[in-house]
């Protein structure tokens, strides 16, 4: 598996958002119009909706970019996603990926491919003090600093 820069990724997610942002309504409606059924589904079903995403490459990374920004067109889908109304979830069964070891309170838990965001930390936060990432594990920026406000460790695992 081929791996991304950190720094190769930032600078192509901010490529998508200024292509996005700078050419109002230019965004793929076909993209936009998926995510904002798949939302306003989501939300008829319930709160907090739950919606499945699936991110395994930079391309699928800049199509959730840009798909979300089309979708926040709506005010309403825009308005449910700012309060926290809909959630996002990796799709594919990222949870099978995460192998946690021991239970115990204060103990580590192991991550073995997948993105680890800020949402995660803080779940995580609740039953253990360190996280331990595979090499295959991407860290959020947010995830990074949600950790150091909950004083949770995060080790990344040596190949």
């Amino acid at each position: 598996m081929a791996r991304i820069d950190r720094d190769e990724l930032r600078s192509m997610v901010r490529q998508a958002l200024k292509e996005t942002l700078g050419a109002k309504g230019d965004a793929p409606a076909e993209a936009a119009g998926d995510l904002a059924s798949e939302i306003k589904t989501a939300l008829a079903r319930g709160k907090p909706a739950m919606v499945a995403v699936a991110v395994r490459s930079a391309s699928d990374l800049d199509h959730f970019a840009r798909s979300i920004l089309a979708a926040g067109e709506d005010a309403s889908l825009r308005q449910a996603i700012l309060a926290g109304d809909v959630r996002f979830e990796i799709a594919g069964g990222a949870e099978a990926k995460i192998s946690p070891k021991t239970a115990a309170k204060g103990g580590s838990f192991h991550m073995e491919s997948g993105v680890l965001g800020e949402t995660k930390i803080v779940e995580l936060a609740r039953a253990h003090s360190k996280i331990v990432v595979g090499s295959d594990v991407v860290v959020t920026p947010l995830a990074r600093e949600k950790a150091r406000q909950l004083k949770v460790e995060i080790a990344r695992q040596k190949p």
